[in-house]
């Protein structure tokens, strides 16, 4: 009598072909930790090299980067310094800053500071001070970042932002900081 079982009890499996699953997974991530790691010592030998050849025209070059990054802020800067200048300006200035409001409840305790600022003020320059003379200091993080600079009496004037800024517009900070001091 024939057997009704589908079960052949593995009599006549194949035998299997070619490396693991697991081998290959790792052969996989070994060879692309090789290339990562081949760029990594790469790239520094270059860049110590580059330093090595001309370490003042890298500084410059590094320099200049930071500038550049900083420009439209140190813009931005210049221009609220300017505006807060006249009560009216100061107002522009409040109404287009809405999270100012953190720092200043209402748009009279922020002339109100403004006012007591103005004797204080100098005009910012036009370029940007050099970044070792310390007059200027610049964060810029995931959570946001703040700009200050020291005028010639000694008096700092501090801008903070909440959030990222758009790169593609330079204005677009939503300040919830700007003090003297």
């Amino acid at each position: 009598m024939a057997d009704s079982s589908w079960d052949n009890y593995g009599t006549d499996r194949p035998a299997r072909s070619g490396m693991p699953t697991w081998l290959k997974v790792s052969l996989g991530c070994g060879i692309a930790a090789l290339i990562l790691l081949c760029t990594c010592v790469g790239g520094s030998i270059y860049l110590q090299q580059k330093i090595k050849k001309d370490p003042k025209g890298f500084e410059r070059q590094i320099k200049g980067m930071v500038q550049q990054k900083i420009q439209g802020d140190w813009t931005f800067l210049r221009r609220a310094v300017e505006q807060i200048g006249t009560d009216e300006g100061a107002k522009a200035f409040y109404a287009a800053n809405p999270k100012l409001i953190q720092q200043y409840p209402s748009e009279a305790e922020f002339l109100k500071a403004v006012q007591g600022w103005r004797p204080e003020l100098q005009p910012v320059p036009e370029a940007m001070p050099d970044l070792d003379s310390h007059d200027l200091q610049y964060t810029q993080g995931f959570r946001g970042g703040w700009l200050s600079y020291r005028f010639p009496n000694g008096k700092h004037v501090r801008l903070a932002w909440d959030g990222k800024k758009s790169t593609s517009d330079p204005n677009s900070h939503q300040l919830v900081e700007f003090t003297v001091r």
